[in-house]
């Protein structure tokens, strides 16, 4: 029997620049045809980017955007918390040299704040993305301690020191992340490691200035269906050449799906996906069958 390869269909929900005020109604028009696009061809699991930033703080917290969340969760769907501290944020209130996720105690305020105004609404995150894949021991213990789990920032490979983010020592599939060696393996006698699920690589270095993602990657908006497919066929030899479960996700945003050319993409690729060997899940339980294969 071959080994269980799983994908998590990971939605940034971010939406594009936009004039003032914001266009609420065609953003959630962005927002629903994905869902329909998760739900046709990935058994409406995955993990949908709740954005939180500078610039807006509560609006994806307000309706209309709250039914969509519960029509999402309802659906086998849950939702990732996203702080977008530098890119979604005013000019006067950029950070002058470096980014903001390197601000610790602003970082907790962020996500306890997100946390807890979901839980008002009678939901929870399941999982954390930053902006830009960054991470910092801070933010990890931050999110462990507001009860989210797992982290689904890592890009296996990429290096991007001036925004906090280094990879290069990531597994390329699924892994407890040690909390003190971030991006690395977790050894087994650590307490309360992350779990950790990348995105699909298949381990080529990325030709883009510091290593952004791109065709090497499982990211529908960077790459072909023809390169993600080749991806996606590398991270099955991978599973068959280690005898190993494979958990991967593939990075997909709101913002295109206007555009036919993405979601014609995406949906071809999602259907590719499942006809060579993926089981499309939910980032709890890939968790929960990463357990139970240990």
């Amino acid at each position: 029997m071959s080994p269980s390869i799983l994908f998590v269909t990971n939605v940034d929900g971010d939406p594009d620049p936009e004039n003032t005020p914001p266009n609420n109604p065609l953003v959630l028009e962005k927002y629903r045809t994905m869902k329909q696009i998760v739900d046709d061809h990935a058994g409406g699991k995955g993990a949908f980017c709740l954005q939180t930033s500078p610039m807006y703080r509560r609006r994806f917290f307000e309706a209309p955007f709250v039914e969509f969340w519960r029509a999402w969760t309802a659906g086998g769907g849950e939702l990732t918390l996203h702080p977008e501290e530098d890119l979604y944020c005013l000019p006067q209130d950029k950070h002058p040299t470096g980014t903001h996720y390197q601000d610790g105690e602003r970082m907790r305020r962020v996500i306890e704040d997100a946390v807890a105004t979901l839980a008002q609404l009678g939901l929870a995150f399941s999982a954390y993305k930053n902006g830009y894949h960054a991470q910092m021991p801070a933010i990890v213990d931050s999110f462990k301690a507001a009860g989210i789990g797992i982290d689904l920032s890592c890009a296996p490979g990429l290096y991007w020191p001036e925004k906090l983010t280094d990879w290069r020592k990531a597994p390329l599939s699924a892994f407890y992340m040690s909390r003190a060696r971030l991006g690395e393996q977790a050894s087994a006698d650590e307490a309360d490691p992350v779990f950790q699920i990348p995105f699909g690589w298949d381990g080529q270095p990325s030709e883009t200035p510091r290593r952004l993602l791109d065709t090497h990657y499982l990211v529908n908006e960077f790459s072909t269906h023809e390169a993600m497919a080749r991806v996606w066929d590398e991270i099955v030899r991978r599973a068959e050449r280690q005898d190993r479960p494979q958990i991967v996700s593939l990075l997909c945003h709101t913002y295109t799906m206007a555009d036919p050319i993405y979601r014609d993409r995406l949906k071809q690729t999602l259907d590719y996906i499942v006809r060579h060997g993926g089981e499309p899940v939910a980032p709890s339980e890939a968790k929960a069958r990463f357990d139970s294969w240990r």
